[in-house]
C-alpha cells in the first residue's frame, strides 16, 4: 500500500508559498508603480516653494529700488525688483532659488547696492507677488521677460552679470547660451535636476521622470563668458560635487570657490559678492578650484 498523504500535504504549501510571494511580488510592484506615479504628477511640489508673503519693498532697506509688475512672455504678470546701477558701476541680473520670495534674498540684494551694483531679479510664476504656477517654461519666459526689461531700461546683456542661485543656476546658464554676459556666477549649482533626484530617491527611476529638468551638465561648456561658482562642503541640498563636476567641464577662464563647513543657504554673502566682483576686475584665468 503507498501512501500520499504527506507528499500532497507538501505539494499543498509549496503552492501555496508560491501563490503568497506572487501575490507579494505583485503588490510591492504596484506600490513601486504608485509611488513613482504620485512622484511623477506631483513633482512640481516637491520642487518649488513659492512663499506669497512678501512685504512692501520699502520694509527691506534697499533704498530706491523699485517694485514692478510687468508681463512676461506668456501674458502672466510677474514681480520684478530694479535698482539702477551707481555711475560706471555694472548691473547684475538675478535669478532666485526654488523657495520663498524676493523679500528672504534682500540682504544679498543691499550687499550688491553696497557694492554699487544695479539689479533686476525677477520673481518668478507663483513667487511673490507673480501670478501663475512654476515650471521650467514658465520661469525660462520670465527670464528672457526680465532680460528684455533690462535692454529696455539701456543696459546691455554684454555688461551684466548673470547670477544664478540653487535652481536659479540652471536659469543663468541656460540665459549665457542665448546672451552674452560680463560675467556668469553661480551659488551652489547643480549638473541637473534629474541627477540631484535621482540621488535622492535612489530606489525610483526618477532620472526617467523629471518634467522640468534644467541640465548644467550639458551647457556649462557653451558659455562664453568668464565663470565663477561657489558653494559649501556642508551642503545637503545639493552636494558640493557637483560644482566640481561642472567645473572640471566648463571652459576658461573659471574659477570655483568651496567654502569649507558652509551650507546650503549660509554662505557670506558679502565674501561671495566680493569675490564676484574680484573676479570680474581681474578676469583672470583660474586652473584650479581654491577651497576656504
Amino acid at each position: 500500500m503507498k501512501i500520499f498523504g504527506r507528499k500532497s500535504h507538501s505539494n499543498n504549501l509549496m503552492r501555496n508559498m508560491r501563490k503568497n510571494l506572487l501575490r507579494f511580488l505583485v503588490v510591492l510592484a504596484l506600490i513601486y508603480v504608485a509611488v513613482s506615479a504620485t512622484i511623477y504628477f506631483k513633482q512640481r511640489s516637491l520642487l518649488y516653494f513659492p512663499d506669497k508673503d512678501i512685504k512692501e519693498i520699502s520694509s527691506y532697506s534697499l533704498g530706491d529700488t523699485q517694485d514692478l509688475m510687468i508681463k512676461s512672455k506668456d501674458g502672466t504678470e510677474i514681480q520684478i525688483w530694479y535698482k539702477k546701477a551707481e555711475p560706471n558701476k555694472p548691473m547684475a541680473l538675478y535669478f532666485h532659488g526654488n523657495s520663498y520670495n524676493l523679500g528672504k534674498r534682500s540682504e544679498k540684494f543691499r550687499e550688491l547696492i553696497d557694492l554699487g551694483y544695479g539689479f533686476v531679479a525677477p520673481s518668478y510664476h507663483g513667487f511673490g507677488k507673480s501670478d501663475g504656477n512654476p515650471s521650467k517654461e514658465a520661469i525660462l519666459g520670465d527670464a528672457r521677460t526680465a532680460i528684455k526689461f533690462l535692454e529696455d531700461q539701456g543696459y546691455k546683456t554684454e555688461d551684466t552679470v548673470v547670477i544664478g542661485e540653487s535652481l536659479g543656476s540652471g536659469v543663468a546658464v541656460q540665459m549665457a547660451t542665448e546672451y552674452k554676459f560680463r560675467e556668469v556666477f553661480l551659488i551652489t549649482p547643480y549638473t541637473s535636476i534629474a541627477d540631484r533626484a535621482q540621488q535622492i530617491y535612489w530606489y525610483l527611476p526618477v532620472q526617467y521622470l523629471v518634467k522640468d529638468n534644467f541640465i548644467n551638465s550639458d551647457k556649462i561648456a557653451k558659455i562664453n563668458a568668464p565663470l565663477l561658482m561657489v558653494h559649501g562642503t556642508k551642503d545637503d541640498v545639493i552636494p558640493h560635487s557637483h560644482a566640481e563636476a561642472l567645473f572640471a567641464i566648463a571652459e576658461e577662464p573659471k574659477k570655483l570657490i568651496i567654502y569649507d563647513g558652509k551650507g546650503h543657504s549660509n554662505l557670506d554673502n558679502r565674501e561671495i559678492f566680493t569675490e564676484m566682483t574680484k573676479f570680474l576686475s581681474n578676469g583672470s584665468k583660474v586652473e584650479n578650484g581654491e577651497q576656504k
